[in-house]
């Protein structure tokens, strides 16, 4: 139960990081938003570039505002949301100007 309340609370702060205003970092280097996902469901944020790799942190589905923070290797690119970084497949990015 305690793993179905903190996934809640994730896409509450996801949720409001989406909708708290602009953001700054977003407005100067333009922005990703998850795509590809269900409307119920997350991206999941992993410590490296593979499914391998532990989760570090999700993103919720539509979220615009995702920062690549790095190159890419293979299909997958590192990125930052919420105060979250971790590697995500591009597969599931599409930038937004």
């Amino acid at each position: 139960m305690s793993k179905r309340i903190a996934l809640l609370s994730l896409l509450a702060a996801g949720a409001f990081a989406s909708f708290a205003g602009p953001a700054s970092a977003c407005a100067c280097c333009g922005t990703w938003q998850v795509t590809n996902v269900a409307s119920y469901d997350v991206l999941n944020m992993r410590a490296g570039p593979n499914v391998s790799y532990a989760k570090v942190g999700a993103i919720p589905a539509g979220s615009a505002c995702v920062i690549r923070t790095g190159g890419c290797v293979a299909n997958w690119c590192r990125v930052s949301y919420a105060e979250m970084t971790g590697w995500v497949n591009v597969r599931y990015l599409r930038y937004k100007k």
